[in-house]
């Protein structure tokens, strides 16, 4: 699908893969992305109660994961991301009753859903890279992209079925493309790398988990994990609210009408999908061919550059704010602030979020990578829920001017920060 394009060749396995995932995402953020949306608009709670309920799910659907990668290296990555898958599809069906209380099961389902499918994959992933560590970061990039296809179209559709008042529809519709995404597992774990992985990693638990302690070059490795992902919480912090204050700000503050169309909010959130799917093959190119000159920047580089990007992005916001006037309700500011800030926004994930996986896989001791990609996604989960908890404050702020200049401050002061540090750290990575 995807090696035509590039120099060299990246395992089938990516591929299926890939295609697991993007259902898994269509349904996961199809959710996560349109909870406010679908609180606001069909159980008309007021912005600041179902922005504390969008920061509660996405952050322990976040923090979660570091038990279910603890809990899959000592059992089976295999079986964790087919039960992830199942009990993410059980939770889109509760969520299309409508029922408030079923509504909180469903999102407790589908967090746990997520909580086991997430280092799983990851980990599977990174094993069918060991024998090409060149195209690592490539790779992770590319199907970091792909997967992402699926939120798009889930932005997209489900967007506009629950725009039009028929979200029992789109969460159904969620469930269905989960369960789809069943098809493709089986095929990717019958192939010989991944069929004979879960033996492989039970044998090398059992010989070092309890006699062997780490090198010091694994915990150098894994400090560097832990520092990079500590960084992090900064820029997903930030990038959480695509799907809070930003949403509220298309809907309310955003010239959304294109003759007798009204654009649904969620389809301006998507334009920062539809830009990672854009950039993957382009920037993975140029991965590939900076590590042959061997001038490709190092991960805590592209990490400190995100940071940076990020910050940029919600300058573009403090300029759109300022076009609103002080304590004003709704406005029409141009889209072109939001879909400029989007563009920023998905070259700092592209920069980011593969980079970082590529990096935990590829550093981790084999006994504790689902457990360290878990740990990845522990500081996502608290972004995420300080990021809704900050979001929370825009309704508050009469000035959106300088609610946005928080997140421009708290990204490009650690970014710089980080650079100064990231030829050290990326020494201690031992490659």
């Amino acid at each position: 699908m995807f090696s035509s394009t590039l120099p060299t060749k990246h395992p089938p396995e990516m591929i299926l893969l890939a295609l697991v995932e993007m259902c898994q995402r269509f349904s996961f953020w199809g959710i996560g992305n349109l909870l406010v949306l679908y609180l606001l608009q069909y159980h008309g709670m007021p912005a600041v109660k179902a922005d504390h309920i969008f920061a509660i799910f996405t952050g322990a659907a976040l923090v979660l994961p570091l038990l279910g990668g603890y809990v899959a290296d000592r059992w089976n990555h295999q079986h964790a991301v087919i039960y992830g898958c199942v009990l993410t599809a059980i939770g889109c069906f509760f969520m299309a009753t409508n029922i408030l209380a079923f509504v909180y099961i469903a999102l407790v389902l589908v967090a746990l859903g997520g909580c086991i499918f997430t280092p799983s994959i990851y980990t599977l992933l990174g094993s069918v890279y060991n024998d090409r560590h060149v195209l690592r970061e490539a790779g992770f990039s590319i199907y970091y992209a792909s997967v992402n296809i699926g939120v798009f179209a889930a932005l997209i559709i489900m967007g506009a079925i629950g725009n039009a008042n028929h979200w029992s529809a789109a969460f159904i519709i969620a469930g269905i493309v989960q369960l789809i995404g069943l098809i493709p597992l089986r095929t990717a774990l019958s192939r010989p790398k991944l069929e004979k992985m879960h033996f492989s990693d039970k044998s090398n638990f059992s010989m070092s988990s309890s006699n062997q302690p780490l090198l010091k070059r694994d915990k150098q490795r894994i400090i560097v994990i832990c520092v990079l992902a500590l960084v992090s919480i900064v820029f997903w912090m930030s990038y959480n609210q695509g799907g809070s204050s930003l949403t509220i700000f298309a809907l309310n503050y955003t010239q959304r009408q294109i003759g007798n169309f009204t654009l649904p909010p969620a389809w301006l959130l998507s334009f920062e999908t539809l830009f990672l799917v854009i950039l993957a093959v382009p920037l993975a190119s140029l991965y590939v061919y900076l590590a042959k000159k061997k001038l490709d920047p190092s991960p805590p580089m592209k990490t400190a550059y995100s940071l940076i990007v990020m910050g940029l992005c919600f300058l573009i916001m403090v300029f759109g704010a300022r076009l609103i006037p002080m304590g004003a309700q709704t406005a029409a500011i141009s889209p072109g602030y939001l879909i400029f800030s989007y563009l920023l926004m998905a070259v700092g994930e592209m920069l980011l979020a593969p980079i970082g996986l590529a990096l935990v896989t590829h550093l981790s001791p084999p006994r504790f990578t689902a457990f360290l990609v878990g740990l990845w996604y522990v500081c996502i989960g608290v972004a995420f829920y300080a990021g809704g908890v900050i979001a929370t404050l825009m309704s508050s702020i009469e000035n959106l001017e300088n609610f946005f200049m928080i997140f421009v401050i708290a990204t490009i002061i650690p970014g710089f920060i980080l650079m100064l540090f990231s030829k050290k750290l990326n020494a201690m990575r031992h490659l």
